[in-house]
Parts: C-alpha cells; sequence; structure tokens
C-alpha cells in the first residue's frame, strides 16, 4: 500500500511538473543550492529502425531536443567537475555519459555534442583493441533477426517470448553465449576512440569483457579492473580515471576493489541526484530514454531533488579518489550541509 501512495504520489508531482515549468525551474535551483547535481546515462543513440531491439535505441532527433532541454534548464559540465567538488551557483549541474563500444557514439552522437558544445564522457571497454568483436547481447540479436527467437533460444539455453525477455534473462544468469564469431563492424574501432578523445571528450573505462563484477571473485574482479585499462588510455592519450559499472552492478566489496586499483570515482545506473554525501564510488545515473523534452526536464527536476538509493557518507579519501564537495559545503558554524 505504501509503494502504491508513493507511486501516485510520484505520478501527481511528474504531471504537476509538466505543466508548469516555473516550478519546475524552482525544483531544481532549489536541489543546486543544497548541493544537488545530476549524472545522465545513455547506451545507444541511433535511429529507431526495429521495434524489438537488445537497447532500445533514443532517435539522434530526440536526443538533440534532451540536450537543448538541459542547456536550457542549468550548466552541463565535464563530469569530472561534479566528482572533484568544482563550486556550483544556483543553477543546476548535469553531467552526460555513454556506455559501451558503441559505433553509433561517433557516428550520431558526437555531431550533436559538437554541434551544441556539450561536454561528455564515454565509458568504454575497447573491446576492439583486443581483437574482441560485438557484445554478447548484440550477437542475440542478430541472431534473432537471422534464425528467429525460438531457434535462438534453442540454440542459448534460454525461454523468452521476446529479445527483451531472453536478453534479461541471459543477463541476470550472467550467461555471455557466443552465437557467432567476433563482428568487429558492430563495434567502435581504435580510430574512433581516438576520435572521441580528440573532440575533448572524457574517456572511462567499462570493462573489456562486461561482466557482472559483483558476481566474481577477488582474483577475477582484479584483472577485470585491470585488464585493458592502460592499453585504452595509451590509444585516448590520457589517464583513465572514472570506471562505470557493467550493468550498473556493485557492491561494497566491487566498490572497495575499484577504489584500490586506482580509479577517482565510479558510477551505477540508479536513480537520483549526486550530493556532498554520495560514497564517489557508487555515484547514481538517471537514463531518461525517450522522453520529450517536457517529460523530460519533469523528471529530471524530480531526479535532480532526490538523492541516489546508493547515496552514502564518502569513505576516507585516498589519493587517488576526490572527495565530492558540496558547493555551499559549510555553513556559519562550520557544519556539513547535509545536502
Amino acid at each position: 500500500m505504501r509503494k502504491a501512495i508513493e507511486r501516485s504520489l510520484a505520478g501527481a508531482t511528474l504531471a504537476y511538473l509538466r505543466r508548469h515549468g516555473a516550478a519546475r525551474t524552482l525544483l531544481m535551483r532549489a536541489a543546486a543550492r543544497r548541493g544537488h547535481a545530476l549524472v545522465l546515462c545513455y547506451h545507444r543513440v541511433a535511429p529507431i529502425e526495429r521495434a524489438d531491439a537488445a537497447i532500445t535505441p533514443v532517435a539522434p532527433d530526440r536526443f538533440a531536443e534532451q540536450m537543448r532541454a538541459l542547456r536550457s534548464a542549468g550548466d552541463i559540465v565535464p563530469l569530472g567537475h561534479l566528482v572533484s567538488g568544482a563550486p556550483g551557483g544556483d543553477r543546476p549541474r548535469f553531467a552526460v555519459t555513454f556506455d559501451d563500444d558503441d559505433p553509433c557514439h561517433v557516428r550520431y552522437v558526437l555531431p550533436i555534442l559538437r554541434d551544441l558544445g556539450i561536454p561528455a564522457t564515454f565509458f568504454l571497454s575497447g573491446r576492439a583493441l583486443h581483437g574482441l568483436g560485438a557484445y554478447w547481447w548484440t550477437l542475440i540479436e542478430r541472431s534473432v533477426a537471422d534464425v528467429g527467437l525460438v531457434e535462438t533460444c534453442r540454440r542459448v539455453g534460454r525461454q523468452a517470448s521476446t529479445l527483451k525477455e531472453l536478453v534479461h534473462k541471459c543477463r541476470m544468469a550472467d550467461a555471455a553465449p557466443r552465437l557467432s564469431p567476433p563482428d568487429t563492424a558492430s563495434i567502435m574501432p581504435p580510430e574512433e576512440i581516438c576520435a572521441l578523445a580528440d573532440a575533448g571528450m572524457t574517456i572511462g573505462f567499462h570493462t573489456i569483457h562486461h561482466a557482472a563484477l559483483p558476481l566474481l571473485d577477488d582474483e577475477q574482479l582484479g584483472a577485470a579492473l585491470a585488464d585493458g585499462r592502460q592499453a585504452l588510455a595509451d590509444t585516448a592519450g590520457s589517464p583513465i580515471e572514472l570506471f562505470a559499472y557493467p550493468y550498473g552492478r556493485s557492491d561494497a566489496r566491487t566498490a572497495a576493489a575499484v577504489r584500490k586499483a586506482g580509479f577517482g570515482a565510479a558510477f551505477t545506473t540508479r536513480n537520483g541526484a549526486m550530493t556532498c554525501r554520495t560514497d564517489p564510488f557508487l555515484i547514481g545515473r538517471w537514463q531518461p530514454g525517450s522522453a520529450d523534452a517536457t517529460e523530460f526536464l519533469a523528471e529530471a527536476a524530480v531526479r535532480l531533488a532526490v538523492p541516489s538509493p546508493l547515496a552514502a557518507a564518502p569513505q576516507k579519501a585516498t589519493p587517488s579518489s576526490h572527495p565530492i564537495r558540496c558547493p555551499r559545503a559549510e555553513s556559519a558554524v562550520g557544519q556539513v550541509n547535509p545536502g
């Protein structure tokens, strides 16, 4: 009953914010004054060519619409600025991120970012640097297109009524079926990694094999965090300091390993704002999907106002980690702003 009431209240709030732009602005600015910021996450921006896809893309025109709306509502800053605690102001601050080695990042996203003057962070695996092809979900998607869903289910040993259900079941079981030889055409080549870096975008790490890290033992986890990181840094021409968890999944042990590996911050896909109380190795990100500008801004206002469920007092900083500081971190009596 309580959850039903909460959902009803959330729906009513969003409906109100859709109709009242001034209320959205007030809510966002109030959150900004409390030191809140919001990190966005996208996986695929591309023309929508089929109704059933492993990852539903955001159409390029819709993505551009969202970025223009976001730019009008606040300041879009490099992700590192939020992590380092660079001072903000009354305008809300946002950072934009992308996951995976999708060639669409360069083909469709980069021209929009350049045109609008928006910085972004791309969390990449660098699979092409190691002779690896498409991620497993892309192989499933292609198999369904080639031989159908029933035959694909038989080959991977899972039963599902839709492509999305099949992908979900493989992911939850940490199954990475190998349906065909690696397909390098579906993965970002090294020159496109360079193109992102040369355009001034930040490159972060997402692991080579995209395994669910909490399911790995300590030795496997350490290897996943190390293997391929330096090769990606060499290609991008700069150190790799930021990390995004595959599938957005983490736990205390995994976060501690990421910290020990020398990353400065790490990101999940839990919805909610980043605050001065957020653990820098459990920062949430909001995935807006294909919402139109009005819906997008209404939900952004709500997400900005509500801290991520994983927000917690940061652990003691190490030389390789960046404490997150509130823009108004101390009051007149020296207390930390609870955000």
